[in-house]
């Protein structure tokens, strides 16, 4: 059976240690390919539908773990039903699935982001279609605080953090998340996929 994780750019530093570690721990006898779609997608919905569905057209043949959040397009249980060999999460984001319960705190206050999040602003921004740096200070504004979930899948150096500080103009902080709770996430996932 061959198995395909169709993904949102964002996951790709946590994805990518975490298959490692998968095929290094020899939990699964099957490959698994990954495709990697722009960070960003969400932000224009009849993109994000089209990129997704025309994937998964090419991808009959796979069993597809479909690694958005159920959220990510409010029309996804609707266009997904006609196809019958993904598997779906039930977290609403990109932070529920890495980060989890978290950031279920302030969330008016907070904004939690992941490693993916800092390594890809500016691919996001190009599609949120930001006009100035003023654009994007404008839709960060509104945060008292942005905390970054560290999974230890980069290091977060000082100039990185600086950066992004230039950028949305709110404090930063780093919190450490445990990865092996989207590690179990993607293991359960696949399990489903070979057993479906």
């Amino acid at each position: 059976m061959n198995i395909f994780i169709l993904s949102c750019g964002v996951f790709e530093p946590e994805l990518n240690k975490i298959l490692k570690e998968i095929k290094e721990e020899k939990i699964f006898e099957q490959d698994i390919e990954v495709k990697y779609l722009p960070f960003g997608l969400h932000t224009n919905l009849n993109k994000l539908k089209y990129e997704i569905t025309a994937n998964l057209d090419k991808l009959k043949s796979y069993k597809v773990i479909l690694l958005y959040g159920s959220k990510c397009h409010y029309k996804f249980y609707e266009f997904l039903k006609v196809y019958n060999n993904i598997i779906t999460f039930k977290d609403a984001n990109c932070i529920e699935l890495i980060i989890g319960d978290e950031r279920k705190k302030d969330p008016e206050t907070n904004l939690y982001i992941t490693p993916g999040w800092v390594l890809k602003f500016d691919e996001l921004n190009k599609f949120v279609n930001a006009v100035d740096i003023y654009d994007i200070r404008q839709q960060y504004g509104r945060y008292e605080n942005v905390i970054i979930g560290d999974t230890k899948v980069c290091e977060f150096t000082d100039e990185m953090i600086f950066d992004l500080f230039e950028k949305i103009q709110v404090p930063i902080e780093i919190q450490d998340i445990d990865i092996n709770n989207f590690k179990n996430k993607i293991i359960d996932a696949i399990k489903k996929a070979i057993s479906s």
